[in-house]
């Protein structure tokens, strides 16, 4: 009895039109949660990812521009001292350039009267024979031992004449000693050469 009662009041419920809007709400309700997990979600994931790619590409773009600013600013230092280029090749030369150091060494000793006794080094460094042996270079010092005989003015003038010459020729060090021959004194001096060039990394 009380069941046919219940079921007989659950129809008259549901037949009421208050009920049928409940349960069409219930059910809009359920199919907005439905989408908003499986058709929505998807969607907003993916406008999530595309924010981001859109803000790292914004990010990447602002570092090219820095770079394409700093390599502007370089090559616009590069075109005003482009011409300058040419005096530090001579100052410290891409290659050894041995030949060329000691003509100047004999020169500078020939203009100041001295009379060059000796000169030593430990190895004649090799010239590149062709372009493709300008790879990644590093800076090389080549010590040169020369022994010269004159005047202590001459040998001064000699010495200062090598550290303001365009190639760039370091002194080390000068040992002056006095020698005597057929007796007369004659003041010589041993000079320590750094010749400076770059060289092939090995």
């Amino acid at each position: 009895m009380k069941t046919n009662q219940i079921t007989a009041t659950l129809l008259q419920f549901y037949n009421r039109p208050v009920a049928q809007v409940s349960l069409e709400l219930f059910l809009s309700l359920g199919a907005v949660i439905f989408f908003a997990l499986f058709a929505i979600r998807p969607t907003m994931v993916t406008m999530s990812d595309l924010i981001k790619e859109i803000d790292d590409k914004k990010a990447f773009d602002q570092k090219l521009s820095q770079k394409i600013a700093a390599l502007s600013t370089v090559q616009t230092q590069y075109l005003s001292l482009e011409n300058r280029l040419s005096v530090l090749d001579q100052a410290i030369p891409s290659s050894p350039k041995f030949e060329e150091a000691i003509r100047i060494i004999e020169k500078l000793a020939s203009q100041n009267k001295l009379v060059i006794n000796s000169m030593q080094v430990s190895e004649i460094p090799s010239e590149p024979i062709s372009l493709a042996e300008y790879g990644s270079r590093q800076r090389e010092s080549l010590p040169i031992s020369i022994n010269v005989i004159g005047e202590y003015s001459a040998i001064r003038t000699f010495v200062e004449n090598l550290k303001n010459n365009r190639r760039s020729l370091i002194v080390d060090s000068i040992i002056f000693s006095v020698n005597e021959e057929r007796n007369q004194k004659q003041l010589s001096a041993t000079i320590t050469i750094n010749m400076q060039y770059f060289a092939s990394k090995k």
